[in-house]
């Protein structure tokens, strides 16, 4: 009986690093800081364990998150040094609005980021599992 008092508090401790987003793939279709050109392709993965990862539409980036209720936080993040001419402020935008991310909403196949005042920061969609 203990063991499995045990197994079920490991269990639950581990649903707070994103039982919400966990193993799910987003492409941004709105960011308040920049205009997501069309042909751009950026993405963000939320891992089972914490982590983060995704393409920045130039750079691929990494990091970690935790959710807490609708509570997230981002990063920090670290990404690849690739340069592309044109692509630099837009991925250096993505990468500062998921770090700025205070919570979040996610209903039909969209995920909200808000910061911490409630503000939208970007829209999500959900990206087509293959």
């Amino acid at each position: 009986m203990p063991l499995l008092g045990l197994v079920l508090a490991v269990g639950t401790a581990g649903m707070t690093m994103g039982v919400d987003l966990s193993g799910s793939k987003w492409h941004p279709s709105f960011m308040t800081k920049s205009e997501i050109p069309s042909g751009v392709h950026m993405s963000v993965q939320f891992g089972p364990d914490g982590s983060i990862s995704g393409y920045g539409g130039c750079n691929r980036f990494f990091g970690g998150y935790t959710i807490d209720g609708d509570h997230i936080k981002i990063g920090p993040l670290g990404s690849t040094r690739k340069g592309c001419p044109g692509l630099t402020q837009l991925e250096t935008s993505f990468f500062a609005t998921l770090e700025a991310a205070k919570s979040f909403a996610q209903d039909d196949g969209t995920l909200t980021l808000f910061d911490a005042a409630g503000d939208k920061l970007a829209q999500f969609v959900r990206a087509e599992e293959k």
